[in-house]
């Protein structure tokens, strides 16, 4: 009664299980090697002391956040940046590339003249007693 316009038949044939594939035993995974290199300690030191003046300039700027007693949200007002970058920064799970690096230093040597009595170690010298 109906005609039966598709085909019936699959024209993408499952192939068989072959006898190989069927007897083949279990294979384990083969063993990862480590990502992480062997002188992996060595370039994270490296690393840590490359950012070390970023991380000095971030904690001077959390230090006069504190003393100016002002939020994160308006302190990322007054540098123009989202509050998010700002936690993330304070937090050092990511670091301020050149120019927001800059910028966060001027707003640092803006603000530290504000502030009476504040300790600020904004640039690393040989003979700065700070941590």
């Amino acid at each position: 009664m109906f005609s039966r316009p598709y085909q019936t038949t699959n024209p993408w044939p499952i192939a068989e299980a072959t006898p190989e594939r069927r007897e083949r035993p279990f294979q384990s995974k083969p063993s990862i090697p480590s990502p992480l290199p062997e002188d992996y300690a060595d370039s994270r030191e490296v690393r840590l002391a490359i950012d070390e003046p970023k991380r000095r300039l971030i904690r001077d700027a959390r230090v006069l956040c504190q003393q100016r007693d002002i939020t994160q949200g308006q302190m990322a007002d007054e540098l123009g940046i989202s509050k998010r970058t700002l936690e993330e920064w304070m937090q050092f799970r990511r670091m301020p590339q050149a120019p927001s690096e800059s910028l966060l230093r001027q707003w640092v040597v803006r603000y530290s003249t504000e502030v009476s009595g504040a300790s600020m170690c904004t640039m690393p010298r040989a003979d700065s007693s700070c941590p």
